[in-house]
């Protein structure tokens, strides 16, 4: 009696735990998409200078659209489709310190699989998820540091440079008042996936940040966040959220004197800009806050507050959550230090 009693306990605590935990698992297997990085750097940085501009037109059947955007948007060397915009991108292929950056991205990434995998993954759970077969094509690119994710609905691009480890020769080169040592320690490989798709989603859902104040952007990222986890759920919060182990420790430990420095500052409604970034931007740290604490400790609030809603209401979508256009109902589920 007491055998079986224990072992109904086991099954009941075990369906609980599994419920909870695979709250956004979902059958992907009828949704076609495999994730492929396709690797434009290589494509660019292999075109003869010689022979610049009929190689690059030849690149745009294999990159549509991206091609231009690339030119225009991330090398801003004017339209593909221009001679002269040809030339001016050989300067950078040609340059010894870009050409050495792309061999040793060409090392760190000579194997996408894994990566791959990830994207498939979470674009797959977001097709299900959200009813979608808009997908993006997803490319990888080097800019010379110029654009980390470059994100439309149709493409997700990614600038490989930015994740092949803050180790490499030309990172130590780089200016330090531009690249300060916080930017470079982001500079890792695990975070390529979880940095594209958040920037991705950010986009595709821009049209969920109800208003400016400071609430409105920190319901936004949390959402975008708690999204995020939800379709790589493998994925820690310290990588999700680009911080340390250390800051979000720091985070956990002081969530109440974070919220309190909101209340007291009169910051939660307010629409400066200035004061926003301070608290959802990059940085070292959170300006006004400890050393300690990480840079943009408003975006962990938000997920914080977005993560407790989604608990206190657990038949409401992910849709629904991403269309909910009153960000004050996340106030009232929202217990921080508790």
């Amino acid at each position: 009696m007491n055998f079986v009693y224990r072992g109904c306990f086991i099954i009941i605590v075990f369906i609980c735990f599994s419920c909870g935990s695979n709250r956004w698992e979902v059958d992907t297997d009828k949704v076609v998409y495999d994730g492929t990085i396709a690797r434009l750097d290589m494509d660019i940085f292999a075109v003869d200078p010689a022979n610049a501009h009929t190689e690059v037109q030849a690149l745009t059947a294999k990159y549509g659209d991206f091609l231009d955007m690339y030119f225009y948007d991330i090398m801003q060397s004017g339209r593909s489709d221009n001679p002269m915009s040809a030339q001016l991108l050989m300067r950078f292929t040609t340059d010894p310190m870009w050409e050495g950056l792309q061999k040793e991205i060409e090392i760190r990434f000579s194997d996408m699989g894994a990566y791959e995998l990830q994207f498939s993954d979470a674009f797959k759970k977001y097709a299900v998820l959200f009813e979608t077969d808009t997908l993006p094509r997803i490319v990888g690119y080097n800019s010379g540091f110029n654009v980390g994710i470059y994100p439309t609905k149709a493409y997700l691009g990614v600038g490989l440079e930015w994740y092949a480890g803050s180790d490499l020769k030309v990172v130590q080169q780089l200016p330090p008042d531009l690249f300060p040592q916080y930017k470079r320690d982001k500079m890792r490989p695990e975070l390529l996936v979880v940095n594209a798709l958040k920037g991705w989603l950010m986009v595709t859902h821009q049209n969920t940040l109800n208003d400016m104040s400071l609430l409105g952007r920190m319901v936004y990222a949390g959402k975008v966040i708690y999204l995020t986890k939800a379709l790589m759920p493998e994925v820690s919060d310290a990588d999700l959220l680009n911080f340390s182990e250390a800051q979000l420790g720091w985070c956990e430990q002081e969530e109440w004197g974070v919220w309190k420095h909101f209340l007291e500052s009169d910051l939660l409604f307010t629409q400066d800009i200035k004061e926003i970034n301070r608290m959802v931007g990059d940085g070292p740290f959170t300006p006004g806050m400890p050393a300690e604490s990480p840079g943009g400790v408003g975006n962990w609030v938000g997920y914080r507050m977005v993560d407790s809603f989604m608990k206190a209401n657990p038949n409401l979508t992910l849709r629904a959550m991403m269309a909910q256009k009153d960000d004050q109902v996340y106030l009232k589920t929202y217990k921080p230090g508790r």
